[in-house]
């Protein structure tokens, strides 16, 4: 067999074998949380989705309750356009959530309720702009 042919034959196996960890991988996660769909309220909601999913939405004004005995648990609002759904999540919460946050939440909808297990805030607009730069901290926009 001359070198071309090894070469040709080595570069094939090599592809091979990346397309077969690639597939593996992909069909067989080693961590079952790591996959979750991105879908809006109303796809969870009209097609009663039941796995993992991710969900994007403003925090509706008022909603949130936080638990008197464990103050880690929380129910609030996810508003996505006239759409709403009760949110519970029990652990700790980001700095920057509050009312009207838009919040990413991911975990499971049952039974009318869905139940997160992470919570993403967007940052805010106070932390765009150059950090090494103090002059453009508006530190008049921070809540006490």
């Amino acid at each position: 067999m001359n070198s071309n042919k090894k070469f040709i034959l080595m570069i094939t196996g090599i592809i091979t074998v990346v397309i077969f960890w690639i597939s593996w991988v992909s069909l067989n996660p080693a961590d079952e949380k790591a996959m979750a769909t991105f879908v809006s309220v109303d796809e969870l909601l009209e097609d009663n989705i039941t796995h993992r999913t991710k969900l994007g939405g403003l925090v509706k004004d008022g909603s949130i309750v936080i638990s008197e005995t464990n103050h880690l648990d929380c129910v609030f609002i996810l508003k996505e356009g006239d759409l709403e759904l009760e949110v519970k999540y029990g652990r700790t919460r980001p700095d920057l959530f509050k009312d009207g946050a838009e919040v990413i939440v991911t975990g499971l909808y049952e039974n009318g309720v869905f139940h997160a297990d992470e919570l993403q805030t967007k940052c805010a607009s106070r932390y765009e702009g150059d950090l090494r730069n103090e002059k453009s901290y508006n530190l008049s926009e921070i809540d006490s």
